[in-house]
């Protein structure tokens, strides 16, 4: 149902489900189902033909949108009673589904509120709305995303959270993908389908990891979230920069929005702001004193400061900087949003800036 609704959207010219339900939807008489579950279809059709019109605006090609998996998917006439999910079938009945334990006590924690179900062959999702009041931060925490490592500034000092796992999985799956010598379409799609999924699976579970720790001690210390915007990076790596395949390809297959991703919404979930800053010089300049750092000779992670006469390392001090600039920008408005602490070390005591910045990292 849903791609005859595409396919309906795509013959006239439609994309919004206020003009396909007042134009087509007598077309769905054809269909033995209930009306709620046809104003879902067409809505799941509109959503898709959308995202097809805004990537043309955004100069790709995409293809025509189809649904090859099955789904059943309503936001109406569902009820929670108890451990039973009740979703309306044929004949004004409804069908029960039994859900797990864990999902009721989640689903019985105040102030959650269902809105929709999604029901595949496999697999039941319902999906919840929680009214949360914004949290009034004290302190800010600065994320610095690289390819080996994540580091975070916190109102105690620095963490480097290590990431070499992820590229060892990435190269390892592309190995045993390119390994795979049988002649055969089908098998071969199916078996480089597997091995996608399963490198998904692993990076994800991988950086959920890292987001809950950062999200809880975000909690403990009610800090804002502050990252760099480094959204469109990738176009620093395409094909005839003068980079090498294996350099482009590890740094176009780094997962630096899905750790955004998830830090977003759980930090949502809690009433957490998260606020985007522009990367430009966080690297460059000292956390202490403002002055323009110098690259260590004998060290490569390591930068240098003349005027502090200290040697911190690159990613606490982008992270530190980071911190700084969401601190002057959303908490502090006498503060400079394009420089560090010079001239402003007062304004940011609680990220403690007045010590050695090599003793600032710890590992995790």
């Amino acid at each position: 149902m849903i791609n005859y609704c595409i396919r309906i959207g795509l013959d006239n010219n439609i994309s919004t489900l206020k003009r396909l339900s007042s134009l087509h939807y007598k077309d769905l008489q054809k269909y033995q189902i209930q009306s709620k579950y046809k104003l879902t279809a067409m809505s799941q059709a509109c959503g898709r033909l959308a995202q097809m019109k805004r990537s043309i605006r955004e100069g790709k090609r995409p293809k025509s949108p189809f649904v090859t998996k099955p789904y059943l998917i309503s936001c109406y006439g569902f009820k929670l009673n108890g451990m039973l999910l009740s979703i309306p079938g044929g004949n004004r009945n409804h069908v029960n589904i039994v859900l797990n334990q864990h999902t009721v006590d989640k689903l019985s924690e105040e102030g959650i509120q269902p809105r929709s179900f999604t029901i595949t062959p496999s697999s039941v999702s319902i999906s919840v709305r929680k009214e949360v009041e914004e949290i009034k931060c004290q302190n800010v925490i600065g994320i610095d995303r690289n390819l080996r490592n994540v580091t975070i500034a916190i109102p105690s000092g620095a963490i480097l959270y290590r990431t070499n796992k992820l590229l060892s999985i990435k190269e390892n799956t592309t190995h045993v993908i390119a390994s795979f010598r049988r002649n055969d379409r089908r098998v071969k799609n199916k078996f480089y389908s597997q091995k996608r999924s399963r490198r998904t699976r692993r990076v994800q579970q991988f950086l959920h990891k890292i987001s809950k720790d950062i999200v809880q001690r975000a909690i403990k210390s009610k800090s804002m979230i502050v990252f760099e915007d480094i959204k469109g990076i990738r176009k620093l790596y395409k094909r005839g920069n003068g980079q090498g395949n294996k350099f482009r390809r590890r740094l176009n297959s780094w997962s630096f929005y899905e750790l955004q991703r998830q830090i977003q919404y759980k930090a949502a979930w809690e009433g957490l702001p998260v606020r985007f800053v522009d990367p430009k010089r966080t690297s460059q300049l000292c956390p202490i004193c403002g002055e323009r750092l110098q690259e260590d000779r004998f060290q490569h992670r390591k930068l240098w400061c003349n005027n502090c006469m200290k040697s911190m390392d690159r990613d606490v001090v982008a992270a530190l900087n980071i911190s700084y600039k969401g601190w002057s920008r959303f908490c502090h408005p006498r503060g400079l949003s394009d420089e560090a602490v010079k001239g402003n070390v007062e304004n940011f005591q609680p990220l403690i800036l007045g010590v050695d910045g090599s003793k600032l990292q710890v590992q995790k």
